[in-house]
C-alpha cells in the first residue's frame, strides 16, 4: 500500500508539473519462496501500476545470504520448512514469463500456465486490453 501511494504522489506531481518522469521498479523472479501463482499475482499489480517492464532480473545466488540458503537448502532457515526455489531454465522462464504480460508473444505461454496451475481467474485481467478491476 505504501508503494502505492508512493506511485500517486509521483504520478500527480508529474502531471502537475507536466513533467515526463519514469519509476523504473526493480524485479526479481524466481526468488526462493516465489512460485509461478506468486509471479503471476506479481504481474497483476505490474498492471494495476501500469509498468510495462522491460527488464527483470531472474534470482542469483548470493553467497552469505538468507535467500541463497533457501535456494540451496529447499528450506527456511528459521522454521526449516520447506520452500520451493526455481531451479531449472524452465522454472525460470516460466516465472520471468508474467512480468511481460502485455507482449503479444507471451500470451498463450501465459494463458497454458495460468491453466496449469488452476488460476484461469487471472486470465481475464491479466490478458484483456481493458480488464475488470
Amino acid at each position: 500500500s505504501l508503494f502505492y501511494q508512493f506511485k500517486s504522489l509521483f504520478d500527480s506531481i508529474n502531471h502537475r508539473y507536466n513533467l515526463h518522469e519514469q519509476l523504473i521498479p526493480y524485479f526479481i523472479s524466481s526468488h526462493p519462496g516465489c512460485t509461478s501463482t506468486d509471479m503471476a499475482e506479481l504481474a497483476c499489480e505490474t498492471k494495476r501500476l501500469n509498468f510495462h517492464l522491460e527488464q527483470v532480473q531472474d534470482f542469483t545466488p548470493t553467497p552469505m545470504t538468507v535467500s541463497t540458503e533457501m535456494w540451496y537448502t529447499g528450506l527456511h532457515p528459521y522454521t526449516l520448512e520447506p520452500v520451493y526455489s526455481a531451479h531449472s531454465q524452465k522454472e525460470k522462464e516460466v516465472q520471468r514469463m508474467f512480468f511481460f504480460w502485455y507482449k503479444k508473444e507471451m500470451r498463450n505461454a501465459i494463458i497454458r500456465e495460468l491453466r496449469r496451475i488452476g488460476r484461469i481467474d487471472l486470465i481475464d485481467y491479466l490478458l484483456n486490453e481493458k480488464p475488470k478491476k
